[in-house]
């Protein structure tokens, strides 16, 4: 979630003036800053401006999360000598790179904080930062944790678009299923039909032969994933002889953290933070090993090989308890 500053002046024949009233409001009073491309109100109307000097005003802002380099609108309403001015502006916040972290920090750090309490670690919170992103990127090439969810699928359509949490598909299932021509057809098609002339015999056996063909090509349901490059971004799930009345298919398939997402699930969520602690450890004991040069005493070494041990520990564990989708059949 990046941050926007803003930082307005008021001048008069060049020279700073104190106005006496200024604050984010449009003519309608509707908003104070809001998104181009949704026109969603971020700032509210009649959010004041911060005085900092004689005619300097600031405000600032926070993009939504996830989002960056959106191009808003803001108004700025000021009154000087008892009149009132509007003046119309626009800003475009700073475009982040594909690894630049976006997700809330806040929990995290204060957890990792109070985990090495009572000492105070050395490590810059930027750095901090990044090596969770470090975690996460390792969980997302080497684990195979599973998630499932309830597509909506429009019938006659070729594709759906998965949720970029899935990071492959292992299975899926339409939520309506062919069932064995012997179970659902009636009595009479099984024993013959008996009818009185051979026009409708010939009726009945088409509309049968059409009947068992659509069971058939339903019950040869088949699917195809094409993933997306950019993780960010579903892929598309390919669908062929889907059967008739399906309104939604079940995808069983591998678990990614997607860039913006508040990690609750408590397996992933533990495994994280032990892993991200270990690698703190092994920064913090190099730093305190450095140190060892200017004759400071300490177990910066002790520190680094607990981390470094406690890592490989935790990537074992990833190899070996996260594969949990192993589809079994019972004959």
């Amino acid at each position: 979630m990046a941050e926007i500053n803003r930082t307005e002046t008021f001048k008069i024949d060049g020279a700073l003036i104190d106005v006496t009233s200024a604050i984010l409001n449009n003519p309608t009073g509707t908003y104070g800053v809001k998104r181009d491309d949704t026109d969603e109100v971020i700032v509210a109307a009649g959010t004041p401006l911060t005085k900092t000097g004689t005619g300097i005003y600031t405000f600032s802002f926070d993009e939504p999360e996830g989002e960056t380099g959106l191009t808003y609108t803001y108004w700025i309403e000021w009154v000087y000598l008892g009149r009132t001015y509007r003046t119309e502006h626009s800003i475009t916040g700073a475009v982040e790179d594909d690894l630049t972290p976006t997700r809330l920090f806040t929990k995290y750090s204060t957890w990792i904080a109070n985990e090495f309490l009572p000492l105070n670690l050395i490590t810059p919170t930027a750095t901090l930062e990044q090596m969770l992103e470090n975690a996460i990127r390792y969980w997302n090439t080497h684990s195979g944790y599973k998630v499932s969810s309830m597509v909506a699928y429009a019938p006659g359509t070729k594709r759906v678009q998965l949720s970029p949490e899935f990071k492959s598909v292992v299975t899926v299932y339409p939520n309506t299923t062919t069932t064995w021509i012997w179970n659902d057809h009636p009595l009479w098609t099984l024993l013959g039909i008996t009818v009185l002339d051979s026009v409708t015999t010939d009726l009945i056996m088409m509309s049968e032969a059409f009947r068992n063909y659509r069971i058939y090509v339903g019950t040869d349901f088949r699917w195809v994933y094409e993933k997306s490059d950019d993780p960010t971004v579903g892929g598309y799930l390919y669908c062929i002889n889907v059967p008739n009345g399906v309104t939604g298919l079940y995808v069983l398939g591998t678990k990614r953290i997607t860039k913006t997402e508040n990690i609750k699930n408590e397996y992933i969520l533990d495994w994280l933070l032990r892993y991200w602690k270990a690698l703190v450890k092994q920064v913090e004991g190099n730093t305190l090993r450095k140190a060892g040069i200017i004759d400071i005493k300490n177990d910066g070494d002790t520190l680094v090989r607990e981390g470094i041990d406690e890592m490989h520990k935790l990537q074992e564990t990833l190899a070996r308890d996260s594969r949990w989708v192993v589809l079994a059949k019972r004959y």
